[in-house]
């Protein structure tokens, strides 16, 4: 297998930074413009009624290019994404309000590649999928919140072969049923 960089050159992106709030920066079909120019530089957004960053990305001629970083209100990472070119591009992380790890993707041309993982907040394991230029191809596994799996099949060529579809009717948490949904 080809051994593919995930990281993206951002060394031509001035520090220049407007926030996304500018009347004069427009978003025009996925393409930031300021004053009827493609925007290179990075556009950074403010929580409402206050002054704490909530997220700020990197474009280059409009398009997000490397990172794009979302806080909460408290100032923690949200998320951490990566494009090139407008594109998905690179690992993608995320965490839950509490600080466990929400989600852990790679992306390449937008198109999911490699194992890509899922948890409750809990931080119970919630699925590990793998992709192939975004088609599942390997181990496929997911879990109900109280540990059971429910998803455990390997994807080859095209075909599925083990446990699939487990219908998932109800969640339980501790052994008892849980009634509300988040």
């Amino acid at each position: 297998m080809e051994q593919v960089s995930l990281l993206v050159d951002t060394s031509m992106i001035p520090n220049d930074t407007v926030l996304v709030s500018n009347k004069n920066l427009v978003l025009d079909n996925g393409v930031y413009f300021l004053n009827k120019v493609a925007f290179t530089g990075y556009i950074k957004e403010l929580h409402e009624n206050s002054s704490k960053i909530k997220s700020v990305g990197a474009y280059l001629n409009g398009k997000q290019e490397g990172e794009t970083i979302t806080y909460f209100l408290d100032g923690s990472l949200r998320d951490n994404r990566s494009y090139k070119e407008g594109r998905a591009y690179g690992r993608h992380i995320g965490n839950w309000e509490n600080g466990n790890p929400k989600f852990d993707f790679v992306y390449i041309n937008d198109k999911r590649e490699g194992l890509q993982k899922q948890w409750y907040e809990s931080g119970a394991r919630y699925a590990f999928l793998t992709f192939k230029d975004d088609t599942e191809d390997g181990m496929q596994k997911a879990w109900r919140e109280n540990g059971k799996p429910y998803i455990n099949y390997e994807a080859k060529n095209g075909f599925r072969y083990g446990l699939q579809k487990a219908a998932l009717c109800y969640t339980l948490r501790d052994g008892k049923l849980k009634t509300e949904q988040k």
